[in-house]
């Protein structure tokens, strides 16, 4: 198991088994979210864990690698080390915080991105979904998470109104934790219109699904032109 801190910055939360179990239930949404657009997750050849962390939901996947080639890669050295060393059914790199990605035009036929798009600033999003089209195949999924309707909640009153407004709000991370992450890593929320608005110049938007990851992020799965 990869030690607390590892799975705090990936799950927020200290606690062993809840970081299993998120895990697999994002594995196992991932197989239902493509499913929903008739996608099979078994018949990907190449497959990319674009902030992949210390292989929380990876971890689930490793039967699909007796026939497939599978990969991770993250901003986090610690982490990338951490898996190189007891993952072996994968490779892993680390990325920096802005492109490109050690990886050759059209090499993925399925990337996912489980929390990762949720702390990118709008620049920085626009950035990695131009990098994401070029390392994916013609017609290849990139499935990402976002956050929706799930969060409005908790969310102050002048951040509302900017993503009613704008339909994207890039919002700071609770002071407990902010000493944890860079600078540029905070919470980003999306409406599904600005998604659909947005990244269709990198992708068609294929299918938008309200708090179908791990019971609260959004998924959304996009389809590479051919």
């Amino acid at each position: 198991m990869p030690p607390a801190a590892l799975r705090f910055r990936v799950h927020g939360d200290l606690e062993l088994e809840s970081f299993l179990q998120s895990g697999r239930r994002c594995a196992e949404d991932i197989r239902a979210a493509l499913a929903s657009v008739g996608e099979d997750l078994d018949s990907f050849e190449h497959v990319l864990d674009f902030g992949c962390g210390c292989a929380r939901t990876l971890r689930w996947l490793s039967p699909l690698a007796e026939r497939r080639q599978m990969y991770g890669t993250d901003v986090d050295e610690e982490a990338i080390a951490w898996c190189r060393r007891s993952i072996g059914f994968a490779r892993f790199t680390v990325n920096e915080a802005r492109p490109p990605l050690p990886y050759p035009d059209a090499r993925f036929d399925l990337v996912f991105a489980i929390s990762v798009f949720t702390h990118l600033s709008e620049e920085l999003q626009l950035q990695w979904l131009d990098e994401l089209s070029r390392v994916t195949a013609p017609h290849g999924d990139v499935l990402v998470t976002l956050r929706g309707s799930y969060y409005l909640s908790d969310m102050s009153p002048s951040d509302l109104g900017e993503l009613r407004t704008n339909g994207f709000v890039f919002s700071r991370m609770p002071s407990n934790v902010q000493k944890l992450f860079p600078d540029w890593y905070q919470l980003a929320t999306h409406t599904e219109d600005y998604v659909r608005r947005r990244y269709s110049a990198f992708f068609d938007v294929v299918q938008h699904l309200p708090s179908a990851m791990d019971a609260c992020q959004d998924v959304v799965i996009l389809r590479k032109r051919g």
